[in-house]
């Protein structure tokens, strides 16, 4: 939601399909790149039972870095011989993830240029017709590439429906008060399906935006030193792989509080390292 909300900001900020395709690309691609290598050339030796050599001559390895390197059309999440005796099989099944948001990105790129995210009323329109599309056929909804996605589809649509309508949409308690009790009396009508996912949806994007928004509500500003927050994605799914392969699967809290910190240490570094350095890039290339 947060997504939707934010993207849809950045490119009518920007109104250029070329700057917000330059921005959308240096924030993705040069951290998940170098995840990628640490994973294939680093942690994959370290932690396969093949030998060396047929680790590095399986077909496999490489499509792992070249398929996911591009994010299209979808994950693949094991590498030969790596944590396949862990309670879940997989390297880093968070990136399921980043497919799904990069197909967001390119949706909100072909209403930008349409001129269609610049005009409210179209827009609503838009989003109107894809809501009943979902409605209808929610399995085919956003152009996603697999089934059950189709939520992440609607939170980001709501995102973007806020930013759009920010002027319109008053973020009180007297409207979080009526989506609730919507919310609530949808619950204990038994009504369920597609209908209580809409409001709950609605409900729930909301309330973030209330947190968000409220003037006494003020969160702690932890990007204060830096956005970390890729970085802590990218890396908690295959710390705690090895977390788990190394110290076993049954000492949790260890492996909680150990992960943790080792995730924070790569996402710090990769903020400082790639992140950073790639966002000053913003103009560079389009200049060339």
């Amino acid at each position: 939601m947060l997504s939707g909300y934010l993207v849809s900001k950045s490119y009518l900020s920007r109104q250029s399909l070329l700057v917000y395709a330059e921005a959308r690309i240096l924030r993705i691609y040069p951290a998940l790149w170098l995840n990628l290598l640490l994973i294939v050339l680093v942690l994959g030796p370290a932690a396969t039972t093949l030998d060396l050599r047929a680790y590095f001559s399986h077909q496999g390895t490489w499509s792992y870095l070249g398929h996911n390197a591009r994010l299209f059309p979808d994950i693949l999440h094991r590498l030969p011989g790596v944590f396949l005796d862990n309670p879940r099989p997989g390297v880093n099944g968070s990136l399921w993830t980043l497919p799904v948001e990069v197909r967001m990105y390119l949706i909100v790129a072909v209403l930008g240029a349409t001129r269609v995210l610049a005009h409210r009323h179209v827009f609503n329109a838009v989003a109107l017709a894809m809501v009943i599309f979902y409605a209808l056929a929610p399995e085919h909804f956003f152009l996603l590439h697999h089934p059950r996605q189709e939520r992440l589809g609607v939170y980001f649509l709501l995102g973007a429906l806020f930013f759009v309508n920010a002027r319109q949409i008053p973020v009180t308690l007297t409207g979080l008060a009526l989506l609730s009790t919507a919310l609530g009396g949808f619950y204990w009508a038994s009504v369920r399906g597609t209908a209580f996912n809409l409001v709950y949806a609605t409900w729930f994007a909301y309330l973030v935006l209330y947190i968000s928004f409220h003037p006494r509500l003020k969160m702690p500003d932890l990007g204060k030193h830096g956005d970390f927050s890729y970085g802590l994605y990218l890396y908690a799914f295959p710390v705690t792989q090895s977390c788990i392969l190394w110290l076993g699967p049954d000492r949790p809290w260890l492996i909680l509080a150990l992960g943790f910190v080792i995730t924070l240490l790569f996402a710090v570094l990769s903020w400082f390292i790639v992140e950073k350095p790639a966002l000053r890039l913003k103009g560079l290339l389009r200049g060339r």
